[in-house]
């Protein structure tokens, strides 16, 4: 049984914990519209060890078989799964038939649930490593990808924000774009119910700081301008838990002088769906603009 959907206030069981801690696989294949689940080898894991993720291919691919297309990554926000990411592959694919965004793929990766798309300070859950080193050649081999970072772009929500930020960040030489929707990045980790992150960080506030889009940011931000990363974050005004954060980590931006967009969506809360409808058009362009120079 799936059962990663649940209040997010509600500490989870020692059992769904269990499950949760192993969910490399999602255990439901149905596949949402538009979208088809998949298998990969995760030697990062071990041998003979799989993840699965759903892929959303675009109107033309089937059609035309020597055009290559950019990708989206779309991560997950905590204690769900990859079909979360299923509404926003329809609102995607709508704007690309209506021609507001180029076509593109759409990955959307199963993370372990409460996995923060980090490898963990203890080393058993290497969500990070199974992202680069696996999913993401395995995606390049298997699909007519533009197999660069202009082609290659990372969005996610909440905790799949700190994901999108931390991988970005940390990758730039991977990731042209980065969009971060209500990333979960507040600067202490007791902030942070312990039940969300003490299988990643097991309380320890050095390696949350380490591995965290404010220290990445410091650390990398000559490179992100010289690779000229397009990076955008957004959140609802109504977040009352995570927005002043990440005012502050604009500022913080700004004074790095990396690059970014920082929108404040009205009438919005920390729910995907109201952002994105919140903000129109401009979801759409951020990719537009991020694809624009490709082939």
């Amino acid at each position: 049984m799936h059962r990663t959907m649940f209040p997010a206030s509600e500490p989870p069981s020692p059992e769904i914990v269990a499950e949760l801690l192993a969910q490399w696989v999602d255990p439901v294949t149905e596949e949402p519209p538009g979208t088809r689940y998949r298998l990969y080898p995760t030697p990062a894991r071990g041998a003979d060890t799989q993840g699965s993720y759903l892929i959303y291919l675009p109107p033309s691919y089937e059609q035309n078989d020597s055009k290559r297309y950019p990708v989206i990554y779309w991560l997950h926000a905590g204690f769900q799964s990859a079909r979360q990411g299923a509404w926003a592959v329809q609102k995607y694919d709508a704007a690309i038939r209506a021609n507001l965004m180029p076509e593109v793929i759409i990955v959307l990766p199963q993370a372990l649930p409460v996995g923060w798309y980090v490898d963990s300070k203890d080393g058993k859950l290497p969500v990070e490593q199974v992202i680069i080193k696996n999913l993401i050649p395995h995606i390049d081999i298997n699909y007519r990808t533009i197999a660069r970072k202009e082609g290659r772009g990372i969005e996610g929500h909440s905790m799949g924000g700190f994901g999108a930020l931390h991988l970005g960040l940390k990758f730039p030489n991977l990731f042209g774009a980065i969009s971060a929707i209500a990333p979960s990045i507040l600067r202490n980790l007791s902030d942070e119910p312990v039940y969300r992150t003490y299988y990643t960080f097991n309380g320890d506030q050095n390696y949350y700081e380490e591995v965290g889009p404010w220290n990445l940011a410091k650390l990398n931000a000559k490179m992100l301008n010289e690779e000229k990363i397009k990076l955008r974050i957004l959140c609802g005004e109504y977040d009352s838990r995570l927005l002043p954060a990440l005012q502050e980590y604009h500022e913080w931006l700004k004074e790095l002088g990396i690059e970014h967009i920082f929108v404040t969506v009205k009438g919005a809360g920390h729910d995907y769906r109201e952002i994105f409808e919140g903000y129109g058009q401009g979801v759409f362009t951020f990719w537009s603009n991020a694809f624009k120079d490709l082939e």
